[in-house]
């Protein structure tokens, strides 16, 4: 069977799996670094002690107790801003809407997810130019470790390919030919180019 696709080495488990050109994990490897991403040590805004938190996270635990403490006694001595049922108009598209929550901003779930993609997209442009990400995704690229698809052995670089090398690229092409050829209803001997590959994989393991 012919695959033209890119197979990677995790760069934690070293096991093979396909993936894009910006995955360098497994799988199992990227749930559990995404895991490790999400909840992390974050400085809180007020009083700048570290506390383990979320992407959104701003303060720790005390201040947060604190900050909502404050927020009730606000909301008591100054009552409801906007009452139920009263008329609002929303952010994104300007309707007016009959106000059903205390938080709601928008008038139907089509711009509330307008707005969430909207903030998606800022705080992701944001991020990567205050944390470096563009500069460290270039870094990654050009050490991810890829798997000849013709081979099997392990090769470095940052182009678009899937093949390590002019003569594994020449033999894969063949063998790419051929099969289109079968494809197309000619009789191909297939099987040569597949013994072909097996042999000179057999020797690449044994290097």
């Amino acid at each position: 069977m012919v695959n033209s696709r890119t197979m990677r080495a995790c760069q934690v488990c070293g096991k093979p799996f396909y993936g894009t050109q910006d995955h360098n994990y497994c799988p199992e490897c990227a749930r559990q670094k995404k895991l490790d991403t999400i909840v992390r040590m974050r400085v809180c805004q007020d009083c700048g002690k570290e506390f383990p938190g979320g992407p959104r996270a701003r303060r720790c635990p005390d201040c947060s107790y604190r900050a909502q403490r404050e927020a009730d006694r606000l909301h008591k001595k100054m009552g409801t801003k906007r009452r139920i049922g009263s008329i609002d108009r929303c952010e994104i598209c300007g309707a007016e809407y009959t106000v059903t929550s205390g938080r709601q901003k928008y008038c139907s779930d089509a711009c509330q997810r307008e707005a969430v993609l909207k903030w998606q997209r800022d705080h992701k442009k944001g991020y990567s130019r205050k944390s470096g990400q563009d500069v460290s995704k270039k870094e990654r690229r050009t050490e991810a470790k890829k798997i000849c698809v013709y081979c099997l052995r392990e090769f470095v670089s940052d182009k678009p390919t899937n093949l390590c090398s002019d003569y594994c690229r020449s033999e894969q092409r063949k063998l790419n030919q051929c099969a289109a050829d079968i494809k197309r209803g000619k009789k191909r001997n297939i099987k040569k180019y597949e013994k072909k590959r097996s042999e000179y994989r057999e020797k690449c393991r044994m290097e």
